[in-house]
Formats: C-alpha cells, sequence, structure tokens
C-alpha cells in the first residue's frame, strides 16, 4: 500500500528503513510539522508540508499512513498524534522490519513499528501505536500497551504487562510477571524486580522508584 510518513527527523529515519524492509509499504511522501522542510527530500522521498497536505498525498494515491514521531518519555505526543490521525480516514498500518521476528500467534496493532532485530514470541499481546525498537525481546504472553515504547534493546520476561503510554527504557530488563501501570517510565539499563505502579519512574539496578526525587510524589521504593 501506498503511504505518507509523518516525521522527518532521526526516528521517522528507522521507520521509514522497516516500511522499505517489509515490502508492504510503500512511503511516497513525508508530511512534517517545520515549514521549512517543505519541498526538501528525506531520504529520497518528498516533504510535501505539513498536516494540511493530507489531501495532497491522498491525491498523489496515498491511503494509509505510517507515524514516524518517537518518544523519550511517556508517550502522550504519540498518543494525541495518533488519536488525530486516526479521523483523517487514513490506514494506519503496522509496519514490522523483515528481520524482526514475530510469532504467528502474537498479535500486533494498528500503526505499530517493529524494527531490526526485535523478537515477539508467542502469544504475545501488541496494543496500538507501539514502538518495539530496535532488538528488543517481548518474551511469550507478554502485554503491552497502547501508545507504548519498549526502546532498543530492553527486554521484556513471560507474562509482563505495560500499561499504555509506558517507556521502558534502553538496555532494561523486567522480569517475569511483573505489571507496569499505565504512564510509567523505566529507566535506562534498569531491572525491575517489582510492580510498577501507574505514573511512576524507576531506575538503578534493582529498579526503585525515583519520582518522589524529581518532585513527582511518587511513592518511595
Amino acid at each position: 500500500m501506498k503511504a505518507v510518513l509523518v516525521g522527518a527527523g532521526g526516528h521517522a529515519r528507522v521507520v521509514l528503513d522497516a516500511a522499505r524492509s517489509s515490502g508492504a509499504v510503500d512511503v511516497i511522501a513525508v508530511i512534517d510539522a517545520k515549514p521549512e522542510l517543505a519541498g526538501t527530500r528525506f531520504d529520497g522521498v518528498e516533504v510535501i508540508g505539513d498536516e494540511s497536505a493530507l489531501a495532497k498525498a491522498r491525491a498523489l494515491g496515498a491511503t494509509a499512513i505510517v507515524l514516524g514521531v518517537g518518544s523519550v518519555d511517556v508517550g502522550d505526543r504519540r498518543r494525541d498524534l495518533y488519536e488525530r490521525i486516526a479521523r483523517s480516514g487514513f490506514e494506519l498500518p503496522a509496519v514490522v522490519h523483515r528481520a524482526a521476528v514475530i510469532s504467528p500467534s502474537a498479535t500486533i496493532g494498528d500503526a505499530t513499528v517493529v524494527f531490526a532485530g526485535t523478537i515477539v514470541n508467542p502469544g504475545a499481546r501488541i496494543g496500538k501505536n507501539v514502538i518495539l525498537n530496535t532488538a528488543a525481546i517481548v518474551e511469550h504472553d507478554v502485554r503491552v500497551g497502547d501508545h507504548a515504547h519498549i526502546s532498543p534493546g530492553a527486554h521484556l520476561a513471560g507474562g509482563v504487562v505495560v500499561g499504555d503510554r509506558c517507556h521502558v527504557g534502553i538496555g532494561s530488563t523486567v522480569l517475569q510477571g511483573i505489571r507496569i501501570g499505565d504512564g510509567a517510565v523505566i529507566g535506562a539499563g534498569a531491572v525491575v524486580l517489582a510492580d510498577v505502579p501507574a505514573g511512576d519512574r524507576v531506575a538503578g539496578v534493582p529498579a526503585r522508584s525515583i519520582a518522589r526525587v524529581a518532585g513527582l510524589g511518587g511513592p518511595d521504593r
């Protein structure tokens, strides 16, 4: 299918690479909020304007939108973008790099992107608009909520539940059966041995709450 890519930054470049690798999504145009990018080319694809150019993209034959906006924290911005784009009438396909391994019994939600080296094992259920970044491991029966970001090299052991809008940092490890509440943030390299409440921020080995230190009023851990 022909698609328009939203975003012209570093994350969008990796999304575009995954789309090209998949063989299922042909990105024919890019849109970006920065007006100075209009008329330029992004990895060989024309930037046709901002979101107001979606009608032009449709005229060019695009029937789908691929979201190329990343996140380094809770995924509110990506959630809001997804909800706005979802009302446009375009399809929002999942994009899976051909070098990712997805079990036939796993499910991947709309607008989710899966990068090279990622493994999603049997029974896993991935929500909509999720980022499964490079070389992430999602073990059997894991649940990942909508708009979450599982960063490069993060490992989710069997039966882990990750809530909506969570950010699981690069190189972190979450032990089997752990539940991470909505909007929680797991710091880079953390080892999570206990459940994480909604909205909490944890870091370290073993992971402990840093929300109170940051003045966010989180529970001591």
